[in-house]
């Protein structure tokens, strides 16, 4: 009996064991690099790290009471574009179709809970403007009068959001922000 017990015990660890490494390959490694902008994307600047104390989401919700689709794992990094832009970009990877799922809800949530004028809070500006599944918005402070700019899409099972930010003037480059945001969404297609 002793010596079943231990032939069972052993199989058994030498089973879960074998499945370890196997297990180890199936989960996720993050988000790789080439996923992410790059210096060449960026005017030559190298990102790094987001600063803490961050005051504006790189996943935004706009309205404060209805949850929006979570991944399963993401990456952010941050750049200095030139002396006056700073650039910030999360990339999230969803199951299933838990992207297109996020940028749906929040079209819906900036329709609902977006401001204007002279409010602080999330402004939407246009839709499907860089093909589908695509959104330009506006974080607004200081009264409406400030501003941060976004652009998100759904890429397959990732969502890509770029932010600009200018903390000399309060108003993003729109132009150069869909430039960036389009590079970000070829490379999550890639």
């Amino acid at each position: 009996m002793r010596r079943t017990l231990i032939v069972v015990t052993t199989v058994i660890l030498g089973l879960v064991s074998a499945g370890v490494p196997a297990a180890a390959q199936q989960r996720p490694r993050g988000i790789p690099d080439r996923v992410m902008l790059q210096p060449d994307d960026l005017g030559g600047a190298a990102p790094g790290p987001v600063e803490d104390g961050l005051v504006w989401s790189l996943l935004p919700q706009p309205c404060s009471d209805s949850p929006v689709p979570q991944p399963f794992m993401s990456r952010s990094q941050a750049a200095d574009l030139g002396t006056r832009f700073r650039i910030y970009e999360n990339v999230a990877r969803y199951r299933g179709d838990g992207a297109h799922r996020y940028i749906t809800e929040l079209k819906a949530q900036l329709a609902r809970c977006g401001v204007g004028g002279d409010e602080e809070g999330f402004d939407p500006v246009a839709e499907d403007h860089l093909g589908p599944d695509t959104l330009l918005f506006l974080g607004t402070y200081d009264e409406g009068d400030r501003y941060v700019g976004y652009v998100a899409a759904a890429v397959g099972h990732y969502v890509v959001v770029v932010m600009m930010s200018d903390p000399y003037l309060g108003a993003a480059d729109l132009t150069t922000l869909n430039g960036l945001a389009s590079a970000a969404i070829s490379r999550a297609a890639g």
